[in-house]
């Protein structure tokens, strides 16, 4: 590899991090990329898991069907299941003679003028790294795309996949619920996928919470879902993303911890309180949970025992302030 290609390798990783943490913008590394390869057309797309569909993301020299073709039915060609497989960059010449006589080679790169390139599947770090997206560069000149190429491809591929992953946690995220919290990405249908090795399942009713936060206006919302089995709760904590041109529609990050309600709360305590922190009266709580404004009374005294606090109104700001509320009431 040559020293004009590592220095760009460096120099692609420093503009990926410029662009995640500082707001730069994607098509920067298109430059960096022209020094490892003097392609003809690049495409850079992250892979949406939850539209289950590729997006581009930058891209120059491709006409539209071709782009097109690039993003949806070249994903089930061979040789972009084989470079999957591999997890390393794939020159036309590396998929052998019979490459040339593909659909793939001759209706669409040949007609379009190419006559090398290289398809790179970008994953996530770790052995079971998950699909982030693609890089495609090509070539009017069947040699352009040489060994040093394909080496410096390899070199820059962990920067290129964070750069397209739609799913790599904001770097505020850690500290926003706490130690046991795991991120799930959710879209306004309800469709979901976990960040990093979050194992977990997301509860009918926190779906549906989430759900009617993206169709709303609020940045943020924080409160117990679903109680468990073990009589834990769903504590969740849910972020609306800022419209990301790699995604189609609103998206809200959701962190979530199973733990115990506060203060030995009952879970009647807790739809009580929920009431109570919107204004609601004794009355007009008993009437939502279908009892009397005698009972509510009587719960409202619990938890002014149970919290310390004086009065209704230190009830209300308590709740809301620590977000000790029931989202699907």
């Amino acid at each position: 590899m040559r020293a004009g290609q590592m220095k760009a390798v460096a120099d692609l990783g420093t503009r990926v991090g410029d662009v995640l943490h500082r707001g730069g913008e994607p098509s920067a590394v298109l430059a960096d990329l022209r020094r490892i390869a003097a392609f003809d057309a690049v495409m850079l797309s992250a892979w949406d898991p939850l539209a289950r569909a590729q997006r581009p993301l930058v891209s120059t020299g491709y006409g539209a069907s071709l782009l097109r073709f690039l993003n949806t039915s070249y994903l089930s060609c061979t040789s972009y299941r084989t470079a999957q497989e591999l997890c390393r960059p794939m020159r036309m010449q590396d998929f052998g003679p019979s490459f040339y006589r593909t659909p793939v080679y001759r209706d669409f790169l040949r007609t379009a003028g190419f006559r090398e390139g290289v398809t790179l599947v970008l994953h996530s770090p770790g052995p079971r790294g998950r699909l982030t997206g693609l890089l495609t560069m090509s070539f009017t000149e069947t040699r352009a795309a040489d060994g040093d190429v394909r080496e410096a491809l390899e070199l820059a591929a962990p920067a290129l996949a964070q750069l397209v992953d739609v799913c790599l946690p904001p770097v505020w995220m850690a500290g926003m619920l706490g130690g046991g919290s795991q991120a799930v990405l959710v879209d306004a249908r309800g469709a979901s996928v976990p960040l990093n090795d979050a194992v977990l399942e997301l509860s009918v009713q926190l779906r549906r919470v989430t759900a009617d936060f993206l169709v709303g206006d609020q940045p943020s919302l924080r409160g117990f879902a679903a109680r468990s089995a073990d009589a834990r709760w769903e504590r969740a904590q849910m972020v609306r993303l800022a419209p990301d041109p790699r995604t189609d529609g609103p998206r809200a990050l959701v962190m979530v911890a199973h733990t115990a309600l506060p203060h030995e709360l009952t879970e009647r305590e807790l739809d009580v309180l929920t009431l109570v922190s919107r204004g609601l009266s004794n009355r007009e709580t008993g009437v939502v949970l279908g009892t009397s404004p005698r009972t509510v009374s009587t719960h409202v005294e619990h938890l002014l025992l149970k919290t310390g606090l004086a009065n209704r109104a230190g009830l209300a700001s308590y709740a809301v302030d620590n977000g000790v509320l029931r989202l699907d009431l």
